[in-house]
């Protein structure tokens, strides 16, 4: 009894001997890991059959290569979109285009939810470009007023230019709220000037919040 005594002090005393490195390893391994990065998914018989090579690229395994094919895609989708539509300075056709670029809108900003800085300002750029694009096809429904026209046909054509600006305001803020943001992620990130793509959307944004303030 003695002697399984004093064996028990020594085990009891004694260092604990570290895993073998083989377990360590399985044990790292089994680790939880980040969750993937959840792209949106892509319906490719909803894509329009000149965007399709796109839609392909976007769902390559690489992910800096899908984003950036998702971008141009966006883009494509947009305009493809809008094109059968038949305009006019009104409500039904804001609510109609919203309706139609409803995808492209939703890529792009899964874009900017789950890519590098790089590819955000890019993707947040695209989306500020769309948004003053759709700004401009609107306001290019308005009819300018007849040659000739009386001043009631003036106050006229300026109080239904008056109704479509206050209907379109909610894009051209979105567009300067995406400009804004590819701004202040190039502050954040002052890598992003070496990388072209990113510095070009970055420099295109700056001119952009420029102009808005001179025309105040």
């Amino acid at each position: 009894m003695r002697i399984i005594a004093v064996l028990a002090t020594i085990f009891a005393t004694m260092p604990a001997v570290a895993a073998p490195r083989s377990t360590a390893v399985r044990q790292a391994n089994a680790a939880p890991q980040s969750p993937m990065v959840q792209l949106a998914p892509i319906d490719l018989t909803r894509v329009p059959e000149p965007c399709k090579s796109l839609a392909k690229q976007a769902l390559a395994q690489n992910l800096a290569a899908a984003l950036s094919a998702r971008v141009s895609l966006a883009s494509c989708m947009a305009d493809r979109a809008i094109a059968p539509l038949a305009l006019c300075d009104c409500g039904e056709s804001v609510l109609a285009v919203d309706a139609a670029v409803a995808p492209a809108i939703a890529l792009l900003d899964n874009a900017i939810e789950v890519g590098d800085p790089a590819t955000q300002v890019i993707a947040e750029h695209a989306e500020g470009k769309l948004y003053l694009g759709f700004v401009a096809r609107l306001r290019a429904t308005l009819p300018g007023p007849a040659a000739g026209a009386d001043d009631a046909a003036g106050r006229l054509h300026d109080l239904r230019k008056q109704t479509l600006e206050v209907q379109l305001a909610p894009w051209h803020e979105a567009a300067m709220a995406a400009f804004q943001h590819v701004v202040d992620t190039a502050k954040a990130h002052p890598e992003l000037a070496s990388h072209a793509a990113a510095a070009a959307a970055i420099r295109d944004s700056q001119q952009q919040l420029s102009a808005e303030v001179a025309e105040k």
